[in-house]
């Protein structure tokens, strides 16, 4: 049961990601690998089948990436979508003969396939449908006016493509992947955080043995779940190092002291670095050369305390699946074992990782924070009275969003103190003071994000009290800028 694997070829872009965790929702486990990896070391990975992502560009192209050809001839279910089934295609013997429809939508029929148990008509976007003369065995599955075949098949090898991404957000998509997998590979829906966590904790005894632990707390959701799932597998064997750098929210520093040593129990080491990374970082005013200064830091401080300690033989990463897949680099701090217990989990499946290990919200639940903290949101040089102002000014924000009850609604929400200073006045006399942006955005699957609209009244309210409250602010705006013109950060 819980061998049962799909492998995701992934030929560049977002597609790969996405369609592995709509797989998981679904409850079917499956992992991503590069799109050139050699059919050999895919069968040795003993999949129950194969899905091959979209991408762009052509794959005839001599500078193409594609995946291996003996792929198709491995035995295994396939499903190639976009450029994936352009590439089976043409692997297999077929032809394409130009491109028939670009970004726009139009219906379809689907014809008795196994992939499409349970499916009728769908009204369904095409970024790009070509017109092929298919290969020898394949027939169309699926139909629609002016000729295009949105979708084609062999059945008898149960080699699928679809000129349509299934994982995106439509009616039927999940209900195709389900069928592909269920039906078409026989996987059982095995996967649950409930079954990741029996087998982790199992795993990590064997990993660590007799050896004791060290985890590195950040206050973030990975560390904190990794430092729970630890302790649930190896009790006291585990130690904690935070270190307070001085760039974390308001009040953050005493909810992580708090929370692991008296709600969760385990030995926690503070570190108070404060001083010495303001240090570091004065004249500092690139966010690049930020991120760099407090890494460098934070690790140098990490490796001092880390090698002070006795008994200490295994450093624990909170490394998640997409650090994984941007190949990240490992830092295991001039220790001989590392474990990285949640290397296979997306960021959502971490927060219910924590949800079913019975974690306080305030930890599962935060929001995402940029390894530098504030630093990043301080538009130029980083000084203290900029940082306490910044933190007084992010805490309102912050306390109006939940009063509004909107918290669980926005997938991310901050305050950015920016470099620009206006004329205002405050107590009567004018005055030269710094601007405040306002961040929130909504996003489904990470990966891409929207500007929420916040409710006038709430952003009158904040403004009202950032100005009022904090000295040093005397303008509010809200940034309303969304994909692909800006990421979330303002950096």
């Amino acid at each position: 049961m819980d061998s049962d694997l799909i492998l995701i070829l992934d030929f560049g872009g977002q597609q790969a990601q996405r369609m592995a965790r709509k797989l998981r929702g679904e409850r079917y486990f499956c992992e991503i690998v590069p799109c050139e990896t050699p059919a050999a070391e895919l069968a040795a990975r003993a999949p129950k089948g194969l899905l091959l992502a979209g991408g762009t560009g052509d794959p005839s192209a001599p500078d193409a990436r594609n995946a291996d050809a003996a792929v198709f001839s491995m035995g295994l279910p396939v499903l190639a979508m976009g450029y994936g089934a352009r590439q089976m295609a043409l692997t297999l013997g077929g032809q394409l003969l130009g491109t028939q429809l670009t970004d726009r939508s139009a219906q379809i029929t689907f014809a008795a396939s196994p992939l499409f148990e349970g499916l009728g008509e769908s009204e369904r976007f095409f970024s790009r449908v070509d017109s092929l003369e298919l290969p020898e065995g394949f027939g169309a599955i699926a139909f629609s006016s002016g000729g295009l075949v949105p979708a084609f098949a062999c059945e008898e090898k149960k080699l699928y493509a679809l000129q349509f991404y299934a994982e995106a957000n439509d009616p039927d998509g999940l209900q195709i992947l389900a069928n592909f997998a269920g039906s078409i590979c026989g996987c059982e829906a095995w996967w649950s955080m409930e079954a990741f966590l029996e087998r982790a904790e199992a795993s990590l005894r064997q990993q660590i043995g007799s050896c004791n632990a060290l985890i590195a707390i950040s206050g973030g959701v990975d560390s904190a779940v990794c430092a729970t799932l630890l302790h649930r597998a190896i009790g006291d064997g585990l130690k904690c190092i935070f270190i307070d750098t001085g760039l974390m929210r308001e009040g953050e520093p005493k909810l992580v002291t708090s929370t692991f040593r008296e709600e969760l129990g385990m030995e926690l080491i503070c570190v108070d670095a404060r001083q010495r990374i303001l240090k570091r970082l004065e004249g500092v005013v690139s966010p690049a050369a930020k991120r760099e200064v407090v890494e460098q830091e934070v690790m140098a401080v990490f490796e001092e305390e880390a090698h002070a300690l006795e008994g200490v033989d295994c450093l624990a990463l909170g490394t998640i699946y997409p650090d994984v897949l941007s190949g990240a680099p490992r830092r295991c701090a001039g220790f001989d074992k590392c474990v990285e217990p949640l290397r296979l989990l997306f960021k959502d499946e971490v927060r219910q990782l924590g949800d079913v290990m019975g974690m306080p919200s305030e930890l599962t639940r935060r929001q995402p924070f940029p390894e530098p903290g504030l630093a990043v949101r301080i538009v130029g040089d980083v000084t203290l009275e900029k940082l306490e102002m910044l933190r007084k000014a992010d805490a309102i924000f912050r306390e109006e969003v939940v009063a509004a009850g909107l918290d669980r609604r926005i997938w991310q929400y901050f305050a950015v103190l920016t470099d620009i200073r206006t004329f205002g006045q405050r107590g009567g006399r004018p005055c030269e003071e710094y601007a405040v942006a306002l961040r929130a955005v909504s996003s489904h699957d990470v990966l891409s994000f929207n500007a929420y609209r916040l409710p006038y009244d709430l952003l009158e309210r904040v403004c009202q009290r950032i100005t009022g409250e904090v000295r040093g602010v005397n303008r509010v705006l809200y940034d309303v800028t969304g994909m692909p013109s800006a990421f979330i950060e303002w950096e």
